[in-house]
């Protein structure tokens, strides 16, 4: 993934290809060279989706201060 290119186009689109990639490993079908590629791939790829997870938490947690803020302002 540190190639700009292999950039997922979206959380799913990352999710989906996490779920291909554990399912080709879990057959034990694959060479050890390819499966390395595989688990590396994997890796950058849960590092992206924690990423975005934590940065959707945060833009949640910025609203709901937002959104309780601006009820405070209401009520007086």
């Amino acid at each position: 993934m540190s190639d700009i290119s292999n950039t997922p186009k979206s959380f799913e689109a990352a999710m989906r290809r996490l779920e291909e990639i554990a399912n080709l490993l879990e057959d034990g079908e694959t060479e050890l060279a390819q499966s390395l590629e595989l688990y590396k791939e994997g890796a950058e790829l849960a590092a992206y989706c924690t990423r975005q997870l934590r940065d959707a938490r945060q833009q949640v947690n910025l609203l709901s201060k937002e959104s309780y803020s601006d009820s405070n302002k209401e009520d007086n």
